[in-house]
C-alpha cells in the first residue's frame, strides 16, 4: 500500500496535515499522466506512472468506477514494486497511453503470479469497452496468451484513452506493470526461463540423486528430504506461475491453493526431517513435543488449502513460516552450545533459509516497498544454496552412520569373542565324566545359548553308593556369569564332607559366596542319593523344583524353601526326603527349559512339564532327552540355537 494511503487509513489527523503542507497529491480532477513523452525502448517500467484507488468492499464493477472516477481519490504510486500485502478490498488503476511513434504491438505485463482476478478494461473512440479477463479464476486456455504472469495486448485504438485495470485476491498483493514490445517480451520470457529451468532442473537432479542414496542406505531422513524438496519444488513453480503454465493449466483450483498447499506440506515435511535428523525426541525432548503442535498446525493449515479456504491458509502459512524459522534457530543454537557435529551443516543451511523465509514473509505480511529481485529471485537462490547444504548434512549422516556401523561391527566381532570365552570357561569348568553308581543311570543335557549364562552342575561321589548332584544357574550372561559358575564350583567343592546334607551343602556355599559375587547371584538344586540306605534328599536355594517320578506313574513335583545363593549373609533351606524305589525317575532343571516361550507368549511351564513326564514314562534315558528336546522345539517354533536362555536338565534314572 503507497505510503500516503497508509497515513490516511491509520492516522487521519496526520493526513490532514500533509493535505495542508507543500505536497502535491493528484486525484481525479488532475489530468491523467501521459506515458509515452519519452523515447520507448521496448521495455518500460510503468508502475510509477500509474494512479491507484482501493475499493475497500471489494464490491464495485466497472462501470460504477467509471461512472464515479470523477469523485474517487485515485493517487499517483511512488514505487516500481507494489505491496499490498494481505487483503480483500479491491484495487483499481487508472492511466492513458500516447500512441507509440512505431505501430508495433504493444503488451500490458502485470508481474504477479498469485491474483485471483486481473481484468482489463480498454475504451475506444466510441467509448465502446473491449475487456480482458486472466487472473486465478481463468484457465490458461482461456487468457488471451497463457502466460506465468498476467499479459494482454493493447488494442491499437485504446490510446489516448483512459485504462483501467481491476486486482483482487485473497493471497497477498504484490505487482508491477510492464510495458512491453513483442521482441522484449520474448527476450525477457527467453532469459527468465533459462534461468528457471536451470534452477528447477537442478531441484530435479537432487531428488534423483537423493532418491537412489535413500534406495541403499535405508534412512528415513532421506525420504523427509526428498518430500521437503518436492513440495518446495511444487511451491515454487506455484508461486513463480510455472504449475499453471506446465502443470495444471486448466485448474484454478490448483492454480489458487497451489502455494498455500504445497508450502505447507512442504513445511510438513521439513518438520519430520528436523526432527528425525537433529534427534529431538531423543535429544530435546521439549522441541520434540513443540514440533508435534507445529505438526498438527501444519496439518490443519494443509487442510485449509484443501478445501479452498485460501485468505486463511495463505495467512497462516506466513505466520507458520516465522514461528517454525524462530523453533529451528532456537534449537541450532542449543545444538550449537552442546557442540553436536549434525548441527553444524544443518545450522548453516538453516540460517540462510531462515534469512530469506523470514524476508518473503515480512513482504508478505506487511506492505513494505519490495521489488523483482526480493519477490522472484531471492527465495529461489537461498533455498538452493540451503538445500545444497542440507544435502551436504546428509552426506555428512552417511559418514556418521558408516563409522557408527564399524563401531557396531568392532562390538559384535567383541562380543563374540567374550561369549566364546564365557563359553569355554563354563564348558572347561564342568565335569568330564558321569560318577559310576552301578544302579543309576545318568543322562546330561546343556546348551549355552546366544548370551552365554551361567548354568553348570556338578557331582561328588565319595563312594559306588553315594552321588551328591548340584544344579546351578547363575544371574546375567557373558564372563561375569561365567565368572560367578566357577567361584560356585570352588564353593561346592569346600563342601565335600556335608555331601549328604543338602541343608548344609546350600548354606556353605552362601557363606562362601556372600560378598564375592555382588551384583550377582545363583539359584541352586541339590540331591543327595544314598542306593545303601534308599534314600532321596532334596535342598533348593531359589531354584525350579524337582520332579521325581515314581515307576507307578506318580510324580511328585519336590519344592523346597530356600533363598538364592550370595544375596543374603544367612540364608535358611528347607530339607526334604523321600525314600527310594526301584525304577524312581528324577528331573533337576534350569528356568531355560520352563521359561521357553511359543509366538503366542505362553511358556511351557511346569504343566507340560509334567504332561510330558507322563506321555514318556517308558522311554529310555537317551530317547527320553531327545524326545524332550524335540517337543521343546515344536512348542517354540525355534530351534534349540535360536532359544535366548541356556538350557540344563539332569535325567538320573534308578534301575
Amino acid at each position: 500500500m503507497p505510503f500516503f494511503l497508509q497515513l490516511k487509513r491509520n492516522f487521519p489527523g496526520f493526513f490532514i496535515l500533509l493535505l495542508l503542507s507543500s505536497q502535491t497529491f493528484l486525484f481525479a480532477e488532475t489530468k491523467t499522466i501521459s506515458l509515452l513523452e519519452n523515447h520507448f525502448d521496448g521495455n518500460q517500467r510503468i508502475t510509477k506512472q500509474i494512479e491507484i484507488w482501493e475499493d475497500q468492499t471489494g464490491k464495485l464493477d466497472f462501470d460504477w468506477v467509471r461512472n464515479h472516477s470523477k469523485k474517487l481519490e485515485f493517487q499517483k504510486t511512488n514505487s516500481d514494486y507494489l505491496n499490498y500485502g494481505f487483503s480483500k478490498s479491491g484495487f483499481w488503476i487508472r492511466f492513458r497511453l500516447e500512441k507509440p511513434p512505431e505501430n508495433d504491438q504493444l503488451f500490458l505485463l502485470i508481474k504477479a503470479h498469485n491474483i485471483d482476478y486481473v481484468n482489463f478494461y480498454f475504451s475506444d473512440d466510441k467509448e465502446n469497452i473491449t475487456k480482458k479477463e486472466t487472473g486465478h479464476f481463468v484457465p490458461m486456455p482461456e487468457r488471451e496468451f497463457p502466460h506465468r504472469h498476467y499479459l494482454v495486448s493493447i488494442p491499437k485504438d485504446s490510446y489516448g484513452k483512459d485504462i483501467y485495470i481491476q486486482i483482487k485476491s485473497e493471497i497477498s498483493i504484490q505487482i508491477a506493470i510492464d510495458l512491453l514490445d513483442n521482441k522484449s517480451l520474448h527476450r525477457i520470457d527467453y532469459s527468465e526461463q533459462w534461468f528457471y529451468g536451470l534452477f528447477f532442473g537442478c531441484l530435479g537432479i537432487i531428488i534423483i540423486y537423493n532418491l537412489a542414496i535413500a534406495f541403499f542406505v535405508r534412512d528415513v531422513n532421506y525420504l523427509f528430504y526428498i518430500g521437503y524438496v518436492f513440495f518446495f519444488g511444487l511451491g515454487q513453480m506455484s508461486l513463480l506461475g510455472f504449475s499453471g503454465y506446465f502443470l495444471f493449466p486448466n485448474s484454478v483450483v490448483f492454480m489458487r491453493s497451489g502455494i498455500p498447499l504445497f508450502f505447507s506440506i512442504c513445511m510438513l515435511f521439513f518438520v519430520f526431517f528436523a526432527s528425525s535428523f537433529l534427534k529431538l525426541k531423543k535429544r530435546l525432548k521439549i522441541a520434540y513435543q513443540f514440533s508435534r503442535i507445529l505438526t498438527v498446525a501444519i496439518i490443519l493449515n494443509i487442510l485449509f488449502a484443501a478445501v479452498g479456504e485460501i485468505y486463511i491458509s495463505a495467512i497462516a502459512l506466513s505466520w507458520l513460516t516465522a514461528v517454525l524459522s524462530a523453533f529451528i534457530m532456537i534449537v541450532i543454537l542449543w545444538g550449537f552450545y552442546r557442540k553436536i557435529k549434525s548441527f553444524y551443516y544443518f545450522g548453516a543451511a538453516f540460517f540462510i533459509l531462515m534469512a530469506s523465509s523470514v524476508v518473503y514473509s515480512i513482504l508478505k505480511i506487511t506492505t513494505f516497498e519490495t521489488n523483482a529481485f526480493l519477490e522472484e529471485m531471492i527465495f529461489p537462490i537461498a533455498s538452493l544454496a540451503d538445500i545444497t547444504l542440507f544435502s551436504f548434512a546428509l552426506a555428512d549422516r552417511i559418514q556418521l552412520l558408516r563409522l557408527e556401523k564399524d563401531q557396531a561391527i568392532e562390538q559384535i566381532v567383541q562380543h563374540e569373542k567374550e561369549r566364546q570365552i564365557s563359553k569355554d570357561i563354563l564348558v572347561q569348568a564342568l565335569p568330564k565324566t558321569a560318577p559310576y553308581i552301578p544302579s543309576l543311570s545318568l543322562q546330561i543335557f546343556i546348551q549355552p545359548m546366544k548370551q552365554v549364562g551361567g548354568d553348570f552342575y556338578e557331582f561328588h561321589s565319595p563312594n559306588s553308593r553315594e552321588l551328591g548332584t548340584l544344579i546351578c544357574d547363575v544371574s546375567g550372561h557373558g564372563i561375569p556369569a561365567s565368572l560367578v559358575s566357577a567361584m560356585g564350583k570352588v564353593a561346592f567343592s569346600t563342601q565335600k564332607e556335608n555331601i549328604f546334607s543338602p541343608k548344609r551343602v546350600l548354606e556353605g556355599m552362601n557363606r562362601v559366596l556372600y560378598g564375592n559375587c555382588t551384583p550377582q547371584y545363583l539359584t541352586s538344586s541339590y540331591v543327595y542319593l544314598n542306593t545303601e540306605t534308599n534314600t532321596w534328599r532334596f535342598g533348593r536355594a531359589g531354584h525350579p523344583s524337582s520332579f521325581l517320578q515314581r515307576k507307578t506313574g506318580e510324580i511328585l513335583i519336590v519344592h523346597p524353601q530356600g533363598k538364592v545363593i550370595g544375596a543374603f549373609p544367612e540364608i535358611q533351606i528347607e530339607e526334604i526326603s523321600f525314600p527310594t524305589n526301584e525304577g524312581d525317575r528324577l528331573l533337576l532343571l534350569t528356568d531355560g527349559v520352563l521359561e521357553s516361550f511359543n509366538s503366542m507368549d505362553e511358556m511351557y511351564g511346569e504343566e507340560r512339564v509334567l504332561e510330558f513326564l507322563k506321555k514318556n514314562a517308558n522311554l529310555p534315558g537317551d530317547l527320553w532327552v531327545k524326545a524332550l528336546l524335540s517337543d521343546l522345539e515344536s512348542f517354540s517354533g525355534k530351534g534349540l540355537k535360536e532359544w535366548e536362555d541356556d538350557i540344563t536338565f539332569i535325567l538320573l534314572d534308578l534301575k
